[in-house]
């Protein structure tokens, strides 16, 4: 069958993404917000010539900025979230991954409710922003190393109704999942609202993050099987950052996937994989 696929990378990767085979390069939202006017209309230029999509984008906010802290401004971070949602938004975004796993930390004891009401106000505002560009955020559950707020796909669905935002949404790390020893169960019951996947090697230590491949010491069958089973719609995202030779190990990914019967909509038998 037939899944969207998508790998991380920066502006200039679109090529070689394109070129292994995926359907769209997943990207930062800190690079486009980087650009000066001239140089951001070459990005846009550039990834739409690729010839793949760019529908989800990585990290609303600075990955150092905390919102709970006194420093923080949030008329700022306002006009700096319209801004990255208007310049994705114009390159095809349709979802944002709110990962920020320090933005939105927690202080333990007093003032955690304060920074918590800080958060949900953040959240709010984008959702707000997105809204008005059919963009959805999605609440990454991250794992207790890296945040201590929102680590699990039942928080996160919680976490939404509590807001009341229709266009808050989740998605599944596949290595927060495992480091958290979630059920799969959670996948099934919580199908419509995951939106998004992101894989790599969870048995490699953080930061390393590599891409999934036949052979790599992790049996993803288990997770495969069961996005089959619920008919799912959402992106199946390689979030990886260390390579071997980076065009022979994107296209190990996809083979990994062809192992499971998962091809890519652009899927062409004359793409050889490595």
């Amino acid at each position: 069958m037939k899944m969207k696929t998508s790998h991380f990378g920066f502006v200039n990767e679109a090529d070689q993404i394109a070129a292994a085979g995926y359907d769209a390069v997943e990207l930062h939202i800190k690079e486009i917000m980087s650009f000066d006017d001239l140089e951001y209309q070459k990005a846009r230029k550039l990834v739409k010539d690729s010839g793949i999509a760019s529908e989800v984008f990585d990290n609303p906010l600075p990955l150092d900025v905390v919102v709970a802290d006194d420093s923080f401004d949030f008329a700022y971070y306002t006009e700096y979230l319209k801004k990255a949602v208007d310049r994705t938004a114009r390159m095809g975004a349709r979802y944002f991954v709110y990962g920020n796993g320090k933005t939105r930390s927690l202080p333990e004891g007093a003032g955690r409710e304060e920074a918590s009401k800080k958060n949900e106000q953040l959240i709010v505002t984008l959702c707000d922003i997105a809204r008005a560009y059919n963009i959805t955020i999605m609440m990454e559950p991250l794992a207790a190393a890296i945040c201590n707020s929102v680590l699990s796909v039942p928080e996160a669905y919680d976490y939404a109704k509590k807001l009341g935002c229709g266009n808050l949404k989740t998605l599944l790390d596949f290595r927060w999942f495992i480091a958290g020893g979630h059920p799969y169960s959670d996948i099934v019951e919580y199908a419509d609202f995951i939106k998004h996947v992101h894989v790599d090697n969870p048995l490699l230590p953080f930061p390393e993050r590599r891409v999934p491949m036949a052979g790599d010491g992790f049996n993803y069958g288990t997770l495969f099987e069961i996005l089959k089973s619920i008919s799912y719609k959402g992106y199946i995202s390689y979030e990886a950052n260390t390579f071997n030779d980076y065009q022979q190990d994107i296209r190990k990914g996809l083979g990994l996937l062809k192992d499971y019967g998962i091809y890519p909509y652009r899927y062409d038998a004359d793409i050889k994989e490595a």
